[in-house]
């Protein structure tokens, strides 16, 4: 039996002396797909944040990969649920291609500097959500769905091995 992508044993989480999350646990294995559902304010973005290792759980387990949420960063990718901040700011001169190859940065990585083969991996990321005229536009000059379609190219051109939409 191959080790879990995500493992989650009695999970509880607080904010504030508060429960947001109590007594979780789920499996999720390679090749399966989770959508976790529920109202808004039912803690379904803390918990991505706990598998990221945003948070840390009042009390239970989770494993990503095998090891502690946030040591595996290079095998997830993530799409937040909103654009706050960066993606908002109309002064920055960032371009989508940019934005997409930012999903190749890692620790100890040195520099912005890509490769001809990492600019290609971008642009094909692009193609794969409909926008591949576009890896020269201004960002911050996209709709809202655009951003969305670019932040996803961030998040697959990695390839990872968890995908993570929030």
């Amino acid at each position: 039996m191959t080790e879990p992508v995500v493992e989650i044993r009695d999970l509880t989480f607080a904010y504030n002396g508060q429960d947001v999350l109590s007594d979780i646990s789920l499996t999720v294995a390679s090749g399966q797909r989770l959508a976790v559902l529920g109202p808004n304010g039912g803690g379904k973005t803390t918990l991505l944040k706990l598998i990221l290792g945003i948070l840390t759980p009042t009390s239970g387990t989770i494993t990503v990969f095998g090891d502690v949420p946030g040591r595996q960063s290079a095998r997830i990718g993530y799409v937040p649920q909103r654009l706050d901040g960066v993606a908002e700011r109309r002064d920055l001169p960032v371009r989508v291609r940019e934005v997409v190859l930012m999903g190749l940065l890692r620790p100890g990585r040195n520099g912005f500097r890509y490769t001809t083969e990492e600019v290609a991996r971008a642009d094909a990321a692009l193609a794969r959500v409909e926008m591949p005229g576009l890896a020269d536009k201004r960002f911050c000059e996209l709709s809202g769905g655009q951003k969305q379609r670019t932040l996803l190219a961030r998040a697959l051109v990695a390839e990872p091995g968890l995908l993570i939409l929030d």
